[in-house]
Formats: structure tokens, sequence, C-alpha cells
């Protein structure tokens, strides 16, 4: 994990609920990745989560990185255990800055 994910707490995107149950169709995915709020998302670290359960097409994800990309300070997909970072944009804001301790 690298270091800015480390000292932060990571967000996890609600993937699942965007996509709801069924078929994903990109209209409907479409109309709720506009309508979200993504202030809770400002620079923040974000982990957009890979979903085993269900086939998911490659654009989900990439609209979801495409929407995020600007916003979050740290954008990674995948596990939190082992995630690839996609987006760094800088620090994460955290309460205590642990890379400047003495």
């Amino acid at each position: 994990m690298n270091d800015a994910l480390r000292t932060a707490s990571v967000i996890r995107f609600p993937l699942d609920y965007l996509i709801g149950h069924g078929p994903v169709r990109e209209r409907e995915f479409r109309a709720r990745m506009n309508s979200l709020n993504l202030e809770p998302y400002r620079d923040k670290a974000v982990l957009i989560p890979w979903i085993h359960e269900m086939e998911i097409p490659m654009w989900v994800y990439l609209m979801a990185t495409a929407r995020l990309g600007d916003v979050a300070a740290v954008l990674s997909f995948g596990e939190l255990c082992s995630p690839i970072t996609l987006v760094q944009r800088g620090r994460v804001n955290t309460p205590i800055d642990v890379g400047n301790s003495m």
C-alpha cells in the first residue's frame, strides 16, 4: 500500500449501490453517477472496489474513475489489502501528518 493510503482512512466508493441489481444499464448508471454528490470524496483517499459477485462492464469502472479523478486526492482500484493507485493528485487531508513527525 502506498504512503498516502497508509496514513489516511480510505473511503470505499459505493459502486455496488450505483449498479443496483440485475444487468447494468448505461443510462441508469450514468444518471446515478451524475446525481451523486462528490463532495464527501474531495481531497480524500477513495477506493473503487472490484466487485466479484457479478460481471461488471469495464465502462462502469472507467466512468467512476473519470468522475472521481479530479476530486479525490488519491484514487485506487481493487481491494483494500492491495489497491492499485490510479490517480494521486496530492496529499490526503488527515488530522495528523505522520510524515512530518519528529
